[in-house]
């Protein structure tokens, strides 16, 4: 029963995120096959943890199931009637030469590696206590967070206020199988490391890389040990990884609609960037950043463009504020307030913790020459004079400047401990976005 409840999960999940993806595609230019793939899963995983969050306030247990499936394969069947109607899916090589479709396999390395691995390491620390915590508590609540989860003070340990995208997910497989079997989400997890590679690799053929370029960039994530799977990574059970996937789709969608308008791709990078919020708190920061790129590109004139892109994600943060407010979910006290005060107090802490980023940033063991290869990418993109290069280094540059702010008002003590064990998190969520820089460097410079 297990192996049939972990289909069920996975084909629900993707019948919800390709219904999605189609009804927010819906344009005559074709998408690109590992851009739906990464779509329908990221989206779908969006989907059924919403509706999970929203229909347990209606109701649990079975009917919450059948309401939640029924919904997922409703806008599986939708999507189906939108690719029945003329939508297209191609792969993206159909001009490219033999030798380089050949070379395009590569692709398949990392997602071979991942599956090969999977079941290496068993769920550890903030994948366990964090996030796999809540979907068990829900499991055996019927599908339901009791309130008394986000109330108790005991549980501070488990963050309440964290947001729910990676556990629902979770408590959606716990439900197909009928119980909380660990097993079946490690056979799960590699699904958004799979989504990762799709998107690294669309993503670059969208910008109009060479499909060799593009393949050989997406297998360069093997060589980068924190995004397969070294220390505190998705096979462990955290949620930085999806939450870098859905990062760079709403980077490549942005850069790509600033090549070749496309409100299909827009909408799709809204999507993207909505869910950011729901992933992690960290989240709201790439939101915030992906809106002042909307901004650049759209300018002045077009403000209701920037504006449409920006609502999804701001009512998502808005409405998980306020479902915590109902809840009364007590306020972590990890930062001080944003006071005068605080801030000169904390300034005096820049110096250590910019030494502290630097020297994380270039780790080998950890991200192999990834951040060395990165000022050098963005540098190639500005002098092919690429209209990518602002946004781009802005989409790198902008999070890791703004993840300095948190440091200088934690109370967690020593505050360098606080750098040194979570800052590896916060690189990995512009890491994506960093190789993708590395992919247009080295890819063509054809305008098409």
């Amino acid at each position: 029963m297990i192996p049939l409840g972990i289909l069920l999960a996975i084909l629900s999940i993707f019948a919800a995120g390709a219904g999605a993806t189609l009804l927010l595609w819906r344009e005559a230019q074709p998408m690109l096959l590992g851009e739906m793939f990464a779509a329908s899963w990221l989206l779908g995983a969006g989907v059924v943890s919403l509706l999970l969050a929203v229909g347990g306030m209606l109701c649990a247990g079975w009917l919450l199931i059948a309401l939640v499936g029924a919904v997922c394969f409703g806008l599986g069947w939708i999507g189906w009637r939108e690719l029945r109607g003329g939508g297209r899916i191609i792969l993206g090589m159909e001009a490219a030469p033999p030798w380089e479709r050949w070379l395009s396999l590569l692709v398949l390395a990392p997602i071979a590696y991942i599956a090969a691995v999977s079941f290496r390491d068993a769920l550890a620390w903030d994948g366990l206590l964090i996030w796999e915590s809540k979907a068990h508590q829900a499991f055996l609540s019927g599908g339901v967070l009791p309130a008394s989860v986000f109330r108790d003070a005991t549980r501070s340990w488990t963050h309440p206020s964290y947001p729910l995208y990676l556990p629902f997910t979770e408590l959606w497989v716990y439900l197909c199988v009928g119980d909380c079997h660990q097993g079946a989400l490690k056979s799960v997890l590699p699904l958004f490391h799979i989504a990762a590679v799709a998107l690294l690799w669309s993503g670059a053929l969208r910008l109009h890389v060479r499909p060799g370029v593009a393949a050989v960039t997406a297998m360069l994530m093997l060589f980068i040990p924190i995004l397969n799977g070294f220390d505190w990574g998705l096979l462990h059970g955290y949620a930085d990884l999806p939450l870098a996937a859905l990062y760079l789709g709403a980077v490549a969608g942005v850069l790509a609609c600033q090549r070749d308008p496309s409100p299909g791709a827009w909408r799709l990078a809204a999507a993207f960037a909505a869910l950011l919020p729901w992933v992690k708190q960290e989240g709201v920061i790439l939101w915030a950043g992906l809106v002042l790129q909307a901004a650049w590109i759209c300018g002045r004139r077009d403000w209701r463009r920037t504006a449409g892109f920006a609502l999804p994600g701001l009512a998502v943060w808005i409405g998980w504020r306020l479902a915590m407010l109902v809840l009364e979910a007590p306020q972590e006290e990890v930062f001080q307030p944003l006071t005068w005060a605080n801030l000169q107090a904390g300034l005096t802490r820049l110096g250590t913790v910019l030494r502290f980023m630097r020297y994380e940033l270039g780790l080998l063991d950890h991200w192999s020459l990834l951040w060395f290869l990165t000022p050098a990418a963005l540098l190639c993109v500005a002098l092919q004079r690429r209209r990518e290069a602002p946004v781009l280094a802005a989409a790198i540059v902008l999070p890791l400047a703004f993840d300095v702010i948190p440091y200088l008002f934690t109370r967690l003590e020593p505050f360098q401990m606080h750098v040194a064990t979570s800052f590896k998190r916060l690189a990995l969520q512009v890491a994506l976005v960093a190789l993708l820089s590395v992919a247009l460097a080295f890819g063509s410079r054809r305008e098409v």
